[in-house]
């Protein structure tokens, strides 16, 4: 009895003594040097644009006031791209595009050629007079084949649509496969990457689950892009994980512009196919 009696004021102790364990502590975080952020997407048959911010620290506070773009947009800097034997200056010119929006802070007026295998390099001085650059290529456009809607034989008022797609077994590809329900101006209902190096065949399909009914209308959009460009939204894409996850390791964002203005971002073409589907029985 006596030992019951001590192993029950042993718990107790032991309870009581875990209800105080929180602890207030104050860290000393490293000062936070904001970077410039680049992301240039050129797009065939639209101006060249780009857009030039700064970072933020995590712990900064992210107010959507009016002053938001002014204390966002980095302006004043020289913007160049080069291609051809010529060299295209971006003027520090805010331009928008509707859908989705898209903002940019630097414009061009001349139009991106399509023609694959042309080479572009960026450069630019900020107002500090420090340089970033970059060098993408212009890719082949790689079409849709066909789309294919198929109804769930368990519950036949859902379908799923396959994409497919040929891909060039000679070289290494990289896809970025974007599903856009009812309207393109929203976040995408789906959208992953893929490599051809799990293809056996050269035909890809692309498939979405049982989640459509007749009537829907599905923008199907297929991205053929460079590795630098896969990288690079793979390690957004990690990042993003790690911000929800207290425990997780912080993700690089493996970029590909760089130079003494320790620069963040993309400098890329944008390569896709488009095709819209209304699910039909």
């Amino acid at each position: 009895m006596k030992y019951l009696l001590h192993i029950l004021v042993l718990s107790a102790a032991l309870f009581w003594g875990a209800c105080n364990l929180e602890k207030e502590i104050d860290l000393e975080l490293p000062q936070y040097d904001s970077q410039p952020v680049v992301e240039c997407y050129l797009e065939p048959g639209k101006p060249f644009r780009l857009l030039l911010t700064r970072s933020y620290s995590f712990f900064d506070p992210f107010g959507l006031d009016s002053s938001f773009l002014d204390k966002t947009l980095l302006g004043g800097a020289l913007v160049t791209i080069a291609y051809n034997n010529r060299v295209d200056t971006l003027p520090n010119t805010l331009s928008l595009e509707f859908p989705p929006l898209k903002i940019f802070n630097y414009t061009g007026k001349n139009i991106v050629p399509a023609t694959p295998g042309i080479e572009y390099t960026l450069r630019i001085v900020t107002p500090d007079g420090k340089e970033i650059t970059g060098k993408t290529v212009m890719l082949p456009k790689v079409p849709i084949d066909s789309i294919r809607v198929e109804w769930n034989p368990q519950r036949d008022s859902l379908a799923r649509i396959l994409t497919y797609i040929t891909d060039d077994r000679t070289q290494e590809n990289y896809y970025r496969r974007m599903l856009n329900y009812s309207t393109l101006d929203s976040v995408p209902d789906q959208d992953f990457l893929a490599n051809d190096r799990i293809a056996q065949t050269e035909v890809i399909a692309f498939g979405s689950g049982y989640e459509l009914r007749e009537g829907d209308t599905v923008f199907n959009t297929l991205f053929h892009i460079t590795k630098d460009y896969y990288d690079y939204l793979e390690s957004v894409q990690l990042a993003v994980i790690g911000n929800l996850n207290p425990f997780a390791q912080p993700a690089r964002i493996k970029s590909n512009v760089g130079g003494s203005a320790n620069p963040l971002g993309i400098f890329t073409c944008l390569v896709y196919d488009r095709d819209t589907t209304i699910i039909r029985k």
